[in-house]
């Protein structure tokens, strides 16, 4: 490689993260501030992100796009088959190191559920602008769902109380905001302003809310555990072999364009934050989640840049 155009890749390096990552981390590091020095405690403001702004954004977004129905549905298949293969490579890396069962509950929730709502949106929107952040809501929702139903079964395996807990996923209204814009939208029912507009100013206030969200969450849960190594290494599952796994199945399913970068980068999120939340509810190694949760974020400052670097210079078909 040439003196100039390692100073263009460094260059664009240095863009992407002053001008994409770099704005994303100071929300969270004032989320995190507030939590730090006034004491406010995520959960309030994580039951009105969850419960009000989050599902105004899906049923605004999903309602307004331009996105053809084949193309949603692409990237539905592709959340459930990434998620598949996933769960085959993660068991098949707890069961070779021989981990108990509420380690591997743990290491499960932490590879198959990316935090593709307070940090994924956040960066999509900033990457690829509004129609980057239609794709990104569709892969959101399929996460969303499957987080509190399969995510909640990982978690409660070695436990009783399943069939209870799964009841969670009904009481959520990110699943019924989604069904009835894609109900909405396959009919051709046109949408009151009474109800769209209050839908798209709420959904307005959902990825600045998740992002100080993100930072508060952290702030209440700064410790790393022990196993400073398997924290690494399943931080490395999440950033860096799903990105690959992601590539792949992108390849083989004829996924190009826009909508494969964003897939490719909504993939490659660091542990979702809610992970903590479930692996407490269900004693599945909590203080593990929570550990590879701080790492794989301080981590994804920087395998997110370098990522996007990459994906922001693949020209689509």
């Amino acid at each position: 490689m040439t003196d100039r155009s390692e100073v263009l890749v460094l260059s664009t390096v240095v863009q992407v993260f002053v001008e994409i990552v770099l704005p994303i981390f100071a929300m969270v590091g004032v989320g995190y501030a507030l939590a730090r020095t006034r004491g406010i405690p995520p959960g309030p403001i994580s039951t009105i992100t969850l419960y009000l702004f989050a599902p105004a954004l899906t049923f605004s977004a999903l309602t307004r796009t331009t996105l053809a129905v084949a193309d949603a549905l692409g990237i539905v298949l592709f959340s459930v088959l990434f998620t598949a293969v996933m769960y085959v490579l993660s068991v098949a890396i707890a069961r070779s190191i021989r981990m108990d069962r509420p380690t591997e509950s743990a290491f499960l929730l932490t590879t198959l559920f990316m935090n593709a709502g307070n940090f994924g949106l956040s960066l999509t929107l900033l990457a690829f602008g509004e129609e980057g952040l239609q794709r990104a809501v569709v892969f959101f929702v399929c996460q969303a769902t499957m987080g509190n139903s399969l995510g909640v079964f990982l978690a409660s395996r070695s436990n009783a109380g399943v069939l209870d807990s799964l009841k969670a996923t009904a009481r959520m209204p990110l699943v019924y905001a989604a069904f009835a814009a894609v109900a909405v939208t396959l009919l051709g029912l046109p949408v009151p302003s009474l109800i769209a507009k209050p839908a798209e100013i709420l959904g307005n206030a959902a990825i600045p809310s998740m992002l100080v969200v993100l930072g508060a969450q952290l702030a209440a849960n700064p410790k790393i555990g022990e196993d400073l190594h398997l924290v690494a290494g399943v931080s490395g599952v999440r950033l860096l072999l799903a990105a690959v796994v992601a590539l792949g199945l992108t390849w083989v399913m004829g996924i190009g364009g826009l909508t494969q970068q964003v897939l490719i980068l909504q993939a490659s999120m660091p542990t979702a934050v809610f992970t903590i939340i479930i692996a407490t509810e269900f004693g599945a190694n909590p203080r593990f989640v929570t550990s590879v949760v701080v790492v794989s974020t301080l981590v994804s400052l920087l395998t997110v840049t370098l990522l996007l670097s990459l994906l922001l210079g693949m020209t689509p078909p």
